[in-house]
């Protein structure tokens, strides 16, 4: 922009040239004279954007309303004084008299107006207004954030939709360790169609599956849930595993998008170790600790079936993997390389060489686990990865442990059990379960059988080749029926059979209660954590805080600990406390003792006028305990 003169003294036809050409100028033009920047010409440009309304004698910070907050009455103050500035994108407010107010976004110029003696007497801005521009802009990224909000959405449904299908609970077996990681593609990518199933078929032979369906999103999910349906349907029938792949190839031809799709199906025989399977497109098998990669069969996908044929191989020392091609076939990396680095990654998991540092204590899953987070790290993976491992361990021998049993005892019964399942074979929400139940069991045999002081208890549990849990305690007194009841039974018995799948009870020379649970692993995408509370470990303790006291209360709160909660809720409910919180979340056994304790406290703080709540963790044990024993908790409540 070029400093201007004020027209002072010019000629009539020089005026209205000016004035003219001021007037139909492609760009607003705005002239302000004196220090409070009063406007004193402006053409049709600047009307326009102004909607016809005329700021002729108006200051500028009287009609452009967001100015000083922005800092352009000192940017017109500075051109007053002589310097020139470029704005870009000022958002600004024209009210007019009426009190008609409109938001405008201006790209301007300002610098000093001289007159012809060169004295400035005020401000020239000229510019353009973008508004229009800006709102097609701003409303174009809208478009496209909300576009990809509901993409992301999308996406996410279909992941969760294919976690869903997939099984989140691995069977614990008494032979063979079981595990499985499975990893989505790039964040690109929707959920694609791996999956992946271990069952067992009998007493001796365990059938392991896993399948890739070609391409991603809720198509690939719908077809891998009909083809796992259809291959479950059929191991559960005694196929062979030829067997299934033959049905497998006849279902595709009548379900779009199944053609092409790749499988493995392998069965193992426990007592021998002998493989057999079968593979349609799918890559061999990885007996990582072993021989390496079992034969390929070199047949095609789902869909180009021939005669399926089933290969042999034997599971004796090392860990059987099985896999989606997405592991080898990684973005950057040929296959052929992919499959050296599978294997030589495996076998140094499986000998716990890969990352002694954060080693795991099951094979199957160091092979999986740190096999996954090894290979993908660097290179990320654009198709789902999905490996299953498995293992055959000694036969888990059934459990005895017969001891004289009294009310602080339970945590060493609890212990046992727990030491003799292998490391890393048992979930630890499963193993939190187990605990409650036990303890539940072994203090009814306390309570009932032995009013109170103890007494003999035998405790046995057996693994079937099933999965399936046999727990059983037993006494040598009379039954004492349970002086508190929900729906008929005592609230551990109650709370028992919500944990259990089948409870059975019998009294003949004392009582034996025998319990059916069916305990699980996780099929985990990422390392195995361990609990926030050390199972043994049990605190009570009352934190004061300015705003109300905290009752925090960890581990397996049993009869040991009863005195104890008892105290502490005493002393956080007397007349004049604080509001109490107690906190359950790190609890992992709640006794129905300590459920009584805890009941009779909240009745002395409404007693003492004293707001008491229990919060605890969602899903969590303790939140089933209280559940059924009718005490609302601060998720119920929303607090």
């Amino acid at each position: 922009m070029q400093e201007s003169e004020l027209p002072v003294e010019a000629g009539v036809g020089s005026d209205r040239v000016r004035s003219a050409a001021l007037h139909q100028l492609p760009w607003y033009a705005i002239v302000y004279e004196g220090p409070e920047h009063r406007v004193v010409a402006l053409n049709a440009e600047f009307l326009r954007v102004l909607g016809g309304f005329d700021p002729i004698g108006m200051r500028a910070a009287d009609f452009l309303v967001g100015i000083a907050g922005q800092g352009v009455i000192e940017i017109f103050d500075r051109a007053y004084a002589g310097e020139r500035a470029m704005l870009d994108r000022i958002r600004l407010a024209v009210v007019t008299p009426h009190g008609h107010e409109e938001e405008i976004v201006l790209d301007f110029e300002v610098g000093p107006f001289r007159d012809r003696h060169g004295e400035v007497v005020g401000v020239l801005g000229v510019g353009r207004d973008i508004t229009a521009a800006v709102r097609r802009e701003e409303a174009d990224t809208a478009a496209a954030a909300e576009l990809s909000r509901r993409y992301r959405r999308a996406t996410d449904v279909i992941d969760e939709v294919q976690r869903a299908l997939l099984p989140g609970r691995l069977p614990v077996l008494p032979a063979l360790d079981v595990a499985a990681g499975y990893a989505i593609g790039g964040a690109e990518q929707a959920a694609g169609g791996d999956w992946f199933d271990v069952l067992s078929l009998d007493d001796r032979t365990v059938a392991a599956v896993v399948g890739d369906v070609v391409g991603h999103g809720v198509d690939a999910s719908a077809v891998m849930a009909q083809l796992r349906a259809v291959a479950l349907e059929r191991l559960h029938a005694g196929a062979e595993v030829a067997e299934v792949v033959a049905a497998l190839d006849r279902f595709v031809q009548v379900v779009p998008g199944g053609s092409g799709s790749t499988v493995c199906v392998l069965t193992v025989d426990l007592p021998s170790g002998a493989l057999r399977y079968c593979l349609a497109g799918h890559p061999p098998p990885l007996l990582a600790g072993g021989t390496g990669y079992l034969e390929p069969s070199g047949e095609g996908p789902l869909g180009e079936a021939g005669d399926r044929r089933a290969l042999t191989g034997r599971l004796d020392d090392g860990v059987l993997l099985l896999y989606s091609d997405g592991i080898v076939e990684r973005p950057g990396v040929p296959a052929t390389r992919g499959v050296v680095e599978l294997l030589r990654t495996a076998t140094a998991a499986v000998a716990d060489e890969l990352l002694p540092a954060f080693s795991l204590p099951a094979a199957v899953d160091r092979a999986t686990v740190q096999v996954l987070e090894r290979l993908t790290r660097e290179t990320g993976a654009t198709d789902d990865v999905t490996l299953l491992a498995l293992q055959r361990v000694p036969v888990l021998e059934p459990f005895r442990l017969e001891r004289v049993v009294g009310p602080g005892d339970v945590a060493g019964v609890r212990a046992s059990l727990r030491a003799w399942f292998r490391p890393g074979q048992v979930d630890e929400r499963a193993l939190s379960e187990l605990d409650q139940i036990l303890t539940e069991l072994v203090e009814n045999a306390v309570e009932h059988a032995y009013g109170g002081r103890g007494g003999p208890v035998t405790v046995s549990a057996d693994l079937a080749p099933s999965g399936d849990l046999t727990l059983t305690v037993s006494d040598r007194g009379p039954w004492r029926p349970p002086a508190r009841s929900v729906q008929g039974l005592g609230i551990g018995l109650a709370l028992v059979r919500q944990l259990s799948a089948a409870v059975s009870i019998h009294h003949e020379h004392g009582t034996e209660v025998t319990v059916h649970h069916r305990p699980w692993k996780p099929s985990r995408n990422s390392v195995p954590r361990p609990p926030a509370t050390p199972p043994g470990l049990a605190d009570v303790y009352l934190e004061e805080h300015g705003d109300g006291n905290v009752l925090r209360v960890r581990g397996p709160i049993d009869a040991a600990m009863l005195q104890e909660l008892e105290s502490h809720l005493a002393l956080g409910t007397i007349p004049g406390a604080p509001d109490l919180a107690i906190d359950l979340d790190d609890v992992t056994v709640l006794s129905s003792t300590a459920i009584s304790a805890l009941r009779l406290g909240l009745q002395h703080a409404g007693q003492a006028g004293v707001s008491a709540r229990v919060r605890c963790r969602p899903g969590s044990v303790a939140q089933q305990v209280l559940t059924l024993a009718g005490i609302p908790t601060a998720t119920d409540t929303g607090h």
